[in-house]
């Protein structure tokens, strides 16, 4: 379910764009829930078959003034697909940190809940934005970065967050409220103000992730402050971008449904569909671009939820995700959104940033892609270098390299891994003259030959 920023690049320019810089409370962009349903980059899409929730209640439909806060025992899906409980053990094994811990996320969003924020979601006491949250959708991206684990229905703790240990920065860009015609989902002056705000406030915060499940056109201010981010050695990473149902869906004439011949409508791929360089800020070069997967194996269909683009780097499983939502409680996230893709791979990247805090971003984010399921040689428009391996991508033996991320295997000793080679042959320091010899042996006995096949004519001429 992202959110996308709607407008071409004509619109963008008679906009009045929010001032970079320090935090501004007051910022409070009104946008309507009218505008957002229509905005929406396949909003709540349901990929056929998909298994149903037994219990959990859903993320969207909660309030802030639920007397009560939700709860779902049900087992998070994408959390146990990707063997999350093992890297959190190997991590348990290997180090004395906690899954994330020391690593802050910046969530570029609709700002987190209050009530979340009590009851399970670490919040750092920066931000930026302001007024009352009515929108879950950050609430539920945070929840699935760094959301505390939840009791279980035998008293055990089942898990949320993908690093319960990182802290969330709340960086709140825009809300949704009564409908009103024509009003913009997400204005990208308020997104480039954000992560403005970011960039110039890292290494106070100490954030070295940022998480951003928003789609918009291609906008000039805001290449320039992800190239800030870049400097800044912040990994950014942000939803590839879900498929459009609806006419008023960014990029729905692109990327829509088209007829089927009876009447109806083929929601899936296009022949030969790449949405690359259309969904930003996905489409920047080192930006992360996160797609959803139908499963853990990446073999699963789920093209009809979300856009095929030469631009993903990786791809996880969205479906059955649990989070938080508005009134505190645990929940599902809907469907299969790269929003929540995008959220699943920030957490991955939080565990990586924490265990080796000597490494760059460029080194972490090698880390990530090196160990996908398929390859970084090969990328596809499913799902890039393939699923992400958490487990993999922490304990492999891997050497990025400091200046570019490039990778070098290393063995389990620490020690380059050296190509198999042919044994050298042996010196023979008598082949040679034994090679004289026979040569020699050869003209000997050629004379001497010849020698008896001319006696019998050299002795009848002296007769």
């Amino acid at each position: 379910m992202d959110r996308a920023v709607r407008g071409g690049r004509a619109a963008l320019g008679q906009r009045r764009p929010v001032p970079a810089g320090p935090a501004r409370p007051e910022l409070h962009v009104r946008v309507t829930r009218g505008a957002v349903a229509g905005a929406l980059v396949a909003g709540l899409v349901l990929v056929p078959g998909a298994p149903a929730r037994a219990d959990a209640v859903d993320c969207t439909g909660t309030t802030a003034d639920t007397p009560a806060p939700s709860s779902t025992t049900d087992p998070s899906l994408p959390f146990d697909a990707l063997g999350i409980d093992a890297a959190h053990s190997w991590l348990a094994a290997h180090g004395t940190r906690g899954p994330g811990e020391g690593v802050r996320v910046a969530v570029v969003d609709s700002g987190i809940a209050p009530r979340a924020a009590g009851s399970g979601i670490p919040l750092a006491r920066d931000s930026f934005g302001g007024g009352e949250v009515v929108d879950a959708h950050g609430t539920i991206v945070a929840g699935i970065i760094a959301g505390a684990p939840r009791t279980g229905r035998d008293g055990r703790e089942l898990p949320v967050g993908i690093a319960p240990a990182a802290e969330i920065v709340d960086v709140r860009v825009y809300d949704s409220g009564e409908p009103a015609e024509g009003e913009d989902p997400v204005e990208p002056p308020n997104v480039v103000a954000g992560l403005s705000w970011v960039a110039q406030n890292a290494k106070r915060l100490g954030i070295g992730v940022v998480n951003v499940s928003l789609a918009m056109p291609e906008y000039p201010p805001l290449e320039r402050v992800l190239r800030r981010l870049e400097a800044a050695d912040v990994v950014v990473v942000a939803a590839s971008g879900n498929r459009p149902q609806e006419e008023t869906d960014f990029l729905h004439e692109e990327f829509g449904p088209e007829p089927d011949g009876e009447g109806g409508a083929t929601t899936g791929a296009r022949l030969g569909e790449d949405a690359g360089g259309l969904v930003w800020p996905a489409a920047y070069p080192s930006v992360v671009a996160a797609s959803s997967t139908a499963d853990g194996t990446g073999l699963g269909d789920a093209s009809g939820a979300v856009l095929l683009s030469s631009d993903i780097d990786v791809a996880v499983p969205t479906f059955g995700t649990i989070s938080y939502g508005l009134d505190g409680g645990t929940c599902g996230a809907p469907g299969y959104a790269t929003s929540w893709a995008a959220a699943v791979v920030s957490g991955v990247v939080a565990l990586l940033r924490s265990h080796y805090p000597d490494e760059n971003g460029r080194q972490v984010v090698a880390r990530l892609l090196g160990t996908a399921s398929a390859s970084t040689e090969l990328p596809n428009v499913h799902t890039g270098a393939g699923v992400v391996q958490p487990l993999e991508a922490l304990a492999r033996p891997l050497r990025p390299r400091k200046a570019d991320g490039s990778l070098e295997l290393a063995a389990s000793d620490g020690r380059a891994v050296e190509r198999a080679t042919a044994p050298p042959e042996e010196l023979d320091l008598l082949a040679e003259a034994r090679d004289q010899a026979v040569w020699w042996g050869l003209a000997g006995g050629g004379a001497l030959l010849l020698a008896l096949i001319l006696r019998p004519v050299l002795a009848r001429r002296r007769s």
